[in-house]
């Protein structure tokens, strides 16, 4: 964040100190955010658009959003911890030459690694001089004060006097050296100053000098200098200050004759003070030191003050300017003891007064635009005054025309001085001025007479505001919310709004628009006073955000912009609708006080933080601070409160104690989209340099590396504030993000993968720059690899087909088992319960008499062929060959005919074609035969059926058994508790399925069995 410190040349110096340049402001800015100190040594910018600070505190990097401290690195090879004196920047532009006390050093700035240089001096007590660099076009200097001057040697990093680059004679003492235009390199000295010529490899001392043409030759009676400049004239500006008495300031112009002793201004009441050190930036020589802070002026060959050194509104206060650098957008850097500044010229579309420039006293109430380039300036006590004003934006006062508008004023009505508004009606050649109590000035243009009235019509309340209608008559408002109209010198009531009227402006439709400091907004028809629209506060939001209005402006008469004291309002004139800004939705203040339409259609405003523009088309808004000229609202005095368009276009604002013009169409430029420079790569709290960055191309990053924080800036130090900033990750999002808070980017828990972070910038023309990229690859864990996500799809195959292998080894090993026990069963155990009821039914034959024997042996017989019979059920269930669905319902359809048949029992059996290839284990498919052969069984013994219908079928995922025949029928309930009846549900509820029997006497039974497939079929 800066803190701007607004600098205004005041007219009453200005003139004075720069005639050559009237009207030109120049704006200081104070740089805080991340600074840590305030004790600035030095500054510099590198070709990478980088501005390096050298302070108390070390060396620190600003992008022109946020400070990096440049200190130890992990391999120990970075800058050391001390104050950093000066800053140079080196032919190899990745470069930066640092000096800290007498240590010297390169330091890579991408890098950010530290190289020592070695300073070859046989000087005792070398750390007990003064040292200072000095860079020439092609080489770098150390001077050791008064002793010795070294030079650079790139070679081997190291400085020692080369003589073949820069010889001096032993007893000159140096102190100071520049290059002038010519190339050659003069050297100042407290015994004279002289030049080397670098082609004749020769110095040329006071005697040569004095053979020089032109005043050059008075450079030989110089002495004791400690610094000196060459200005872009060829002017010699040189401190000499003898050990023996205070310094002086002299100057030698080539083009005129001798030496010139130039006068100095220091700060006020300062005890010690000293011009230490000049410097030139776009045409203009600045001198700067201890209490010392001037700007030279050509007419009266002085070094002048320029602003207020304890007036922090309108200066800085410091004790010492320590340097002035520019940088490549011609911004100039101050370094101070109390912080570190930019200073902007800016040009003379914008001028800022004080109350007392234009009026005896204040404070300012209106300001009015009169024909002929003039203003006319209203105050609370001291009446008016009118100035004219020039191309420059400067003031020169009226007094012809002051004294003719307030020549007459009655001498015992102090009213008349207690100005509120000013305007002038047309069509009259009117001006009308309004006033405290009710009274009114009106000035003919054409008479050159005014008449100081007090109309009844205003029942002596203070008119407050003044407006003409579209047909050019002029309106006037009261404190008490009278609304007046003047007709041909009658002044009329037209109504009584209930609030102060704060503003009248024409309608576009034959209507006045009237804001109220209570009422809210009335629309008020001029032809038959008729109001047509009266805007208030609403519970729903769709009205006014406040009914206190301090401004209203018609924006191309399509928007009425409404100022008010909580909030900035929008009503649409065609849809009727009210859009409220604030704070959430873009208003960058909360109090709006001010507004005008420039002729661009651009709405500007007064606001609690400073001036403001909206832009009706794309509904954004711009503030306007120090930094493009503007006085920051840092009380109520200085809070802007009324505006007008003059008539060449441009507006005029004011305050109670200052006022702004400025012209709306140099401030509506716009700057060019500047592409952006990615400046911290940061992961996690860790910052990895870009230069590893570049070096390597691809970043890559382990799976756990995936929070990063992406910081950048347009690296300009003026008029990045105009641009807007957008950034996407491509890889994460396709989207288009535009950076809201502070110039970074934010990425959390980011996926394995590919990116590219990509950020531009976009001017008010809705132009973007070229997009910078920054790549980078989030690698996976080897558990997200494809190789290792191959192993384990090769393993859960492997484990799948053990299993699959093992299964079916287990269901061959089950089929055999099985075979072996239905083949068992039926060679042995069939064999022999065969042979059992053979020879029990031979042995009953034989016996003839015994009839209880035989009736034994029968028995046996019988109850040997049941079993025979339940044998070959179990071998049928026991075979693999039988769990097909299929060859149950065969055998179902086998074992009905052997049952029904010998009975007469008609039948039909239906087998649906999907049961073909469905499979169910053994024990289901038994107890599914023994239902079924139970449900046959009891029909065949108990039902009296002569018909019976049985189907098999598989519905959904189902399969339903269903048994019906036309018999006798019995009483379900009673007969629920029979074995059979009993033994049927178990052996369903075995199966997982439900069985319904459903049965009426005389009305048949129907049994109806349904098995889900899923749990007892496999396919």
């Amino acid at each position: 964040m800066r803190t701007p410190i607004k600098l205004i040349l005041c007219l009453l110096m200005w003139p004075a100190l720069i005639p050559s340049a009237k009207g030109v402001e120049i704006s200081f800015n104070r740089i805080t955010n991340g600074l840590t100190t305030n004790f600035i040594n030095t500054v510099v910018q590198t070709t990478d658009g980088y501005i390096w600070v050298g302070t108390q505190n070390g060396l620190q990097r600003y992008d022109g959003y946020r400070f990096m401290q440049v200190g130890k690195l992990a391999n120990g090879k970075g800058i050391p911890s001390l104050p950093v004196d000066q800053l140079l920047s080196c032919p190899d532009p990745s470069l930066l030459m640092v000096r800290m006390g007498h240590r010297i050093g390169l330091l890579n700035i991408n890098t950010l690694q530290f190289t020592p240089c070695r300073i070859s001096t046989k000087l005792p007590e070398f750390e007990g001089h003064n040292l200072r660099l000095i860079k020439t076009a092609k080489q770098i200097h150390l001077i050791i004060a008064t002793k010795e001057i070294l030079t650079f040697e790139p070679r081997d990093n190291s400085f020692s006097i080369q003589k073949g680059l820069l010889y001096y004679p032993d007893n000159l003492k140096p102190t100071a050296i520049q290059e002038d235009g010519n190339g050659n390199i003069w050297i100042g000295g407290r015994n004279g100053i002289g030049f080397f010529d670098p082609v004749g490899k020769k110095f040329h001392g006071s005697e040569s000098i004095q053979k020089l043409k032109g005043s050059l030759r008075e450079l030989a009676r110089v002495k004791d200098i400690t610094h000196f400049m060459i200005d872009s004239k060829g002017r010699f500006f040189i401190n000499c200050w003898p050990e023996d008495g205070p310094f002086k300031i002299v100057m030698c112009d080539p083009s005129t004759l001798g030496l010139v002793n130039i006068p100095t201004m220091h700060k006020p009441g300062s005890t010690y003070n000293e011009l230490s050190s000049f410097f030139e930036s776009q045409g203009r020589l600045w001198g700067f030191g201890i209490d010392t802070f001037s700007v030279f002026e050509e007419r009266s060959k002085s070094f002048k003050n320029f602003f207020d050194f304890n007036n922090l509104d309108y200066g800085i206060s410091v004790n010492q300017v320590v340097q002035l650098f520019s940088d490549r957008d011609k911004n100039i850097w101050v370094a101070t003891d109390n912080g570190l500044y930019t200073m902007t010229l800016l040009g003379n579309h914008i001028k800022n007064g004080m109350v007392g420039e234009v009026l005896k006293k204040g404070p300012i109430t209106s300001i009015a635009p009169l024909p002929g380039g003039r203003i006319l300036f209203g105050s609370w006590g001291s009446g008016i005054a009118v100035h004219r004003y020039d191309a420059q934006l400067n003031l020169i006062p009226d007094q012809d025309l002051t004294t003719q508008i307030s020549s007459g004023i009655p001498r015992n009505d102090r009213f008349f001085n207690m100005v509120w508004a000013a305007g002038r009606e047309e069509s009259s050649a009117k001006l009308y001025i309004a006033c405290q109590a009710g009274r009114l000035i009106e000035y003919n243009e054409i008479t050159k007479t005014s008449k100081f009235l007090t109309p009844k019509a205003f029942m002596g309340q203070t008119i407050r505001s003044l407006g003409t209608d579209p047909k050019g008559k002029m309106w006037f408002g009261t404190h008490g919310g009278l609304l007046v109209r003047s007709e041909r010198g009658l002044y009329q009531t037209i109504a009584d709004l209930k609030s102060s009227i704060t503003k009248i402006i024409p309608g576009s439709n034959g209507s006045i628009w009237v804001a109220t400091d209570g009422n809210g907004i009335f629309e008020i028809e001029v032809s038959s006073f008729r109001q047509l629209t009266h805007l208030t506060v609403r519970d729903n939001e769709k009205g006014l955000s406040t009914n206190r209005i301090s401004d209203i402006a018609l924006i191309d008469n399509v928007a009425l912009a409404i100022a008010g004291i909580s909030g900035f309002d929008l009503f649409e004139l065609n849809s009727k609708t009210i859009r409220q800004f604030n704070a959430y939705n873009g208003l960058p203040q909360g109090v709006v006080t001010t507004l005008v339409v420039d002729r661009s259609g651009q709405l500007w405003m007064g606001t609690n933080g400073g001036i403001c523009k909206f832009d009706l088309r794309s509904q954004d808004f711009k503030m306007f601070d120090k930094r493009t000229g503007f006085l920051n609202v840092s009380s109520a005095a200085n809070l802007m409160h009324h505006s007008v368009v003059l008539p060449d276009g441009k507006i005029a604002i004011n305050g109670e104690t200052n006022f702004v013009i400025f012209d709306p169409k140099k401030l509506n430029r716009s700057v060019p989209a500047r592409k952006i420079t990615i400046t911290e790569f940061r992961l996690f709290d860790r910052v990895i340099p870009m230069d590893s960055i570049r070096r390597i191309g691809m970043l890559k990053l382990k799976h756990d590396q995936n929070f990063i924080n992406v910081s950048f800036a347009p690296l300009a130090y003026g008029g990045g504030v105009d641009l807007k900033y957008f950034y996407r990750l491509q890889g994460a999002s396709t989207d288009w993000i535009k950076s809201e808070n502070g110039l970074s980017a934010t990425f959390a828990s980011l996926k394995p993968g590919r990116y590219v972070f990509m950020v531009r910038s976009q001017n008010p023309d809705g132009l973007f720059s070229k997009t910078t990229s920054l790549s980078f690859q989030i690698e996976p864990a080897f558990y997200q690899s494809w190789w290792f996500v191959g192993i384990l799809i090769l393993a859960a195959l492997a484990c799948i087909y053990i299993i699959y292998r093992s299964r079916i080894q287990r269901l061959l090993e089950v089929h055999y088992l099985r075979e072996k026990v239905a083949r068992d069963l039926h060679d042995d155990v069939g064999s022999t319960l065969t042979s059992i009821n053979i020879l029990s039914e031979v042995a009953s034959r034989s016996i003839q008499g015994d009839t209880l024997t035989k009736e034994y042996l029968q028995k046996i017989g019988k109850s040997s062929t049941q079993m025979m019979e339940s044998m070959d059920d179990i071998v049928w269930s026991i075979k693999p060959d039988n769990d097909k669905l299929s060859r149950i319902s065969a055998r179902m359809r086998e074992y009905t005919a052997s049952t029904l048949e010998p009975l007469d029992i008609r039948y039909s059996f239906e087998a649906n074609e999907r049961i073909r290839e469905l499979k169910l284990g053994m024990e289901e498919r038994r107890n599914l035969f023994l239902i079924f052969k139970e449900a046959l069984s009891n029909i065949s013994k108990y039902s009296q059926a002569t018909l019976v219908e049985i189907s098999i079928s598989y519905q959904g995922s189902t399969i339903i058994l269903q048994i019906k025949d036309n018999g006798k029928g019995f009483d379900a309930d009673s007969a629920s508790s029979g074995n059979g009846l009993m033994n049927m549900r178990k052996r369903s509820e075995m199966l997982r399925g439900s069985i319904q029997i459903t049965s009426q006497q005389g009305k048949g039974t129907e049994i109806v069995l349904q098995i889900p497939v899923k749990n007892h079929i496999n396919m």
